[in-house]
C-alpha cells in the first residue's frame, strides 16, 4: 500500500517497535516531508512526563533509490553526533512498520528567520542585531566544518531564533541527499537562491558550499533581500552584477564577492574569518552613527584633576540615584531585548553588546509615560502608538507590557463600530445582542479619535466548492473540496485605498508608495508587498483593539463567488464593464487601476474582487489544494517563502481574474498591479 501523507493524524503513532512516538501536530509540509510535533513515548508513562520532538516525516519518493536511501541514513547518523548549543539536536532516524522513514530531533517552536523578516520587517533588524545572528550562525559551522560536516541547506528558513541562546540551527546535514532526489525527480530546489553552484551537483558537498550560502546571509540582512532570484537558473548567476548593500564600502563588497566565487576553494576558509575582515573589532558597523563610539570608550571616564575631585566626588553622588533606579526600572523591563516574536536572552548571551540597551528602555519608558500623561489628541495618539511599539521591540517583559499596554489602548475612548449601511438579507439573519449581523451589513471602527477605517461588510457563515469548477484553471486550482466556513467574519467593502494606507504610513513613518501617477485618494493602493500588507492590519488591529488580519485564501474565494458557482461571480462570460482587465471593456483595461468601487458589487456588497488589483491573503504557497484547510482558515505551511495572491488585475487577461484563479510571490516583492484587503474576526454566532 503507497504511503499517503493525508493518513498522517494527531495522535497517530509512528516508529519501530522499541521505540514510538506519537503525533501533536503538523508544522510545516514542503515537497521533502512534513515536520511534526510528537511526544516520544519512550521518555514517559503519560503526556506532562514526556518529552517532546520534531518528527520530520520523508517524502517516500525521494528515498526509492537506494544510493540516495543509504546517503540519507548516513548523514543522519553523522549530524546525530554534532553537539552544540547553536544547533537542533538530531537523535537519529526510525522506521515504523507502514514504511514512514522520519528523523527525530530536538523541537524548535520560536521563529525562523525568515519569518521574522516577512513578519516584522527588515527595518526592524539593525546592523548589530544582524552581526549578532551571523557572528553565532558562523560559530555554528565553524565547529560543524571542524566536524568535516556541512550544514548543505543553510538558508534563513533553516535559521531560528530562540529565546534562551539565540541562533538556533536546523536540519544540518541530513537534507543533501533529498534535494538531489528532489532536483533529479524534475522538481525545484527549495530555496535555492540561498545554495552554491555545486549544491546542484549530486557530488558530494565542499564545506565552502556553507561559506556561499553564510555569504547570501550576509546579503539578505544587509540589503533587504536574497541575493539570487530561484527562478534564475544557477549558471545564469552574476554575482559580479549585483548591487552592493547601499552600507557597504567597496573593500567590504570586493570581501562579499569573493566568498560568492564559484570555484569553492577560492571563497574563506571560515565563516568567522569572513564575518572578522567584513567588520573588523572596534570599526563602527554599517549603520551606525559615524562617532559612535565603542562600549570601551563610552564606560572609560577622564581622570579627575585634584583640583575637580571634589566637584567630581559632589557628581559622582548626583548620579547615583538615577542609576540605581536605572537598575530598577531595566530590571523590571527584564533588562533583554525582544526582536520580533523574541530573540531576547539569546542576544544578552552573545556577549556584552547590550550595555547601551538599559538607558535606552528607561529613556522609552519615560517618552511612553510622557506622552500617556497629556490630553488625548491624534497626534498624541499616533505618537503614543508608535513610541509603545518601539518599547515593546525593546523589552520582553511581559506583565509591564500588559501593563502599559492596558493604558495605552484606553488611552482614547474609542467609538463604538458605526454602521453606515443595513442591508439585511435571508441568509443570515443572526444577532448576538452586542452587534446586529446581517449579510451585506456595512459598518467601520475608529482607528485613531475622529478618524475612521475601511468600511468593513459582514460576510455570512456557509459552505462552498473551492477550486476550479469549470476546468478552465490550473492544476494549483485542484483538487476541488468543501469548505465550511463556520462563523461569519468582515471583509473590507473595497480594496485598501491610497487615502487608507497614507495614513498609516505618515503615521508610522514607512515610505509613501508609487501611485504611478495615476492619483492616490480613493484609489486601490499598489506598489504592495505582503509584509507591506500585514503590517497595515497589524496596524489597525493596535489601533482598534479588534482582530484585523489579511484573510485566508479560503475566505477570500468564498467571498468572491458569493455564492456563485460560476468562474465570475456575475457569470460565466466576462461581459462588458464588470470589471477591469485586460479585455473587461472598462475604460481602465491594461491601463491603470480603477477608483475602488467603479463597478458593480457582488451578492455579498463587495467591490472589485474580480480585477483591479491582485489581492495578497494571509496563506503559504501549495502547488495544489491536496491536504488544505477545510474550515476556512489560513494555510499556514508550505511553501511560506511563497504568499499567495488572489482576484487578478486591471492588467490581467480575463482567465486570471476567475473567482477560482490563484497565483504566489515572494511576500517582499511589489508590483503595481498587487493591492490587498483586510478581514476582521467577529465576537460569537
Amino acid at each position: 500500500m503507497a504511503l499517503d501523507f493525508s493518513t498522517l493524524r494527531k495522535k497517530m503513532v509512528l516508529g519501530p517497535d522499541h521505540h514510538q512516538f506519537q503525533l501533536i501536530k503538523p508544522v510545516s509540509n514542503s515537497p521533502i516531508g512534513q515536520v511534526w510535533h510528537a511526544y516520544d513515548l519512550s521518555t514517559g508513562e503519560d503526556e506532562d512526563s514526556r518529552d517532546r520532538v520534531a518528527l520530520e516525516i520523508v517524502n517516500p519518493n525521494l528515498l526509492k533509490d537506494k544510493q540516495t536511501l543509504e546517503q540519507f541514513k548516513s548523514q543522519v547518523s553523522r549530524a546525530s553526533r554534532l553537539d552544540f548549543k547553536h544547533l537542533a539536536k538530531i537523535h537519529g532516524y526510525f522506521q515504523s512498520r507502514e514504511g514512514w522513514l522520519f528523523v527525530a530531533m530536538e523541537p524548535i517552536s520560536t521563529r525562523s528567520l525568515a519569518r521574522i523578516l516577512i513578519e516584522d520587517g527588515y527595518k526592524q533588524l539593525s546592523a548589530e542585531k544582524a552581526r549578532v545572528i551571523l557572528s553565532q550562525v558562523a560559530l555554528t559551522l565553524d565547529y560543524s566544518a571542524r566536524q568535516k560536516i556541512s550544514h548543505g541547506d543553510l538558508t534563513p528558513w533553516n535559521v531560528i531564533i530562540t529565546h534562551e541562546v539565540g541562533v538556533k540551527l536546523v536540519n544540518v546535514a541530513f537534507r543533501q541527499p533529498l534535494l538531489h532526489a528532489l532536483q533529479s525527480n524534475g522538481h525545484r530546489v527549495l530555496n535555492s537562491e540561498y545554495h552554491a553552484p555545486e549544491a546542484f551537483s549530486p557530488a558530494p558537498l565542499p564545506l565552502s558550499a556553507d561559506i556561499f550560502s553564510f555569504a547570501c546571509l550576509i546579503y539578505l540582512l544587509f540589503a533587504g533581500r536574497a541575493p539570487f532570484s530561484p527562478e534564475v537558473p544557477q549558471n545564469e548567476r552574476k554575482p559580479e552584477e549585483l548591487s552592493p548593500p547601499a552600507l557597504f564600502n567597496d573593500e567590504q563588497w570586493q570581501l562579499l564577492l569573493t566568498a560568492f566565487s564559484e570555484q569553492p576553494g577560492d571563497r574563506p576558509e571560515s565563516a568567522q574569518e569572513l564575518l572578522k575582515k567584513l567588520f573588523p573589532p572596534g570599526v563602527a558597523l554599517p549603520g551606525d552613527a559615524p562617532n559612535t563610539k565603542s562600549s570601551a570608550a563610552r564606560d572609560k571616564k577622564p581622570q579627575a584633576r585634584p583640583e575637580n575631585r571634589a566637584a567630581q566626588a559632589a557628581n559622582n553622588k548626583a548620579e547615583q540615584p538615577q542609576r540605581k533606579g536605572g537598575m530598577l526600572i531595566s530590571s523590571l523591563l527584564g533588562i533583554t531585548l525582544s526582536f520580533g516574536a523574541g530573540v531576547g536572552l539569546g542576544y544578552m548571551l552573545a556577549g556584552n553588546e547590550y550595555r547601551g540597551h538599559e538607558q535606552q528602555l528607561v529613556d522609552q519608558l519615560v517618552k511612553v509615560q510622557n506622552l500617556l500623561d497629556q490630553p488625548p489628541s491624534i497626534d498624541s495618539k499616533i505618537a503614543l502608538s508608535r513610541e509603545f511599539a518601539t518599547l515593546r521591540e525593546l523589552s520582553n517583559d511581559q506583565a509591564l507590557l500588559a501593563q502599559i499596554g492596558d493604558r495605552v489602548d484606553n488611552y482614547s475612548v474609542r467609538l463604538t463600530r458605526d454602521p453606515i449601511n443595513n442591508r439585511p438579507s435571508a441568509t443570515d439573519g443572526d444577532n448576538d445582542g452586542a452587534l446586529v449581523r446581517r449579510t451585506g451589513e456595512v459598518f467601520k471602527d475608529e482607528i485613531i479619535p475622529g478618524v475612521f477605517g475601511p468600511n468593513m461588510v459582514i460576510v455570512p457563515k456557509g459552505r462552498f466548492q473551492m477550486g476550479d469548477l469549470d476546468r478552465n484553471g490550473d492544476d494549483n486550482e485542484l483538487p476541488v473540496h468543501v469548505v465550511n466556513i463556520k462563523k461569519s467574519f468582515a471583509l473590507s467593502q473595497k480594496e485598501i485605498t491610497f487615502g487608507e494606507y497614507d495614513l498609516f504610513a505618515l503615521s508610522t513613518g514607512r515610505p509613501l508608495p508609487d501611485d504611478q501617477g495615476w492619483g492616490r485618494g480613493n484609489r486601490p493602493v499598489i506598489n504592495i508587498s505582503w509584509n507591506d500588507a500585514n503590517a497595515y492590519a497589524y496596524w489597525i488591529r493596535q489601533q482598534t483593539g479588534q482582530p484585523y488580519r489579511l484573510p485566508s485564501e479560503a475566505e477570500w474565494e468564498y467571498s468572491a463567488r458569493a455564492g456563485s458557482s460560476t468562474q465570475f461571480w456575475w457569470g460565466n462570460e466576462i461581459g462588458t464593464n464588470n470589471a477591469a482587465c485586460d479585455d473587461c471593456g472598462s475604460a481602465f483595461d491594461g491601463q491603470q487601476t480603477a477608483p475602488t468601487g467603479s463597478f458593480e458589487p457582488n451578492p455579498f456588497g463587495l467591490y472589485d474582487m474580480n480585477g483591479n488589483v491582485y489581492e495578497w491573503v494571509s496563506d503559504c504557497y501549495n502547488e495544489s489544494y491536496d491536504q488544505a484547510p477545510t474550515d476556512g482558515a489560513s494555510w499556514d505551511v508550505g511553501l511560506c517563502n511563497y504568499r499567495v495572491m488572489r482576484g487578478g488585475s486591471w492588467y490581467d487577461i480575463p482567465r486570471l481574474i476567475r473567482s477560482a484563479s490563484r497565483y504566489r510571490h515572494p511576500p517582499n516583492a511589489v508590483r503595481n498591479t498587487w493591492g490587498f484587503r483586510v478581514a476582521l474576526d467577529l465576537d460569537s454566532d
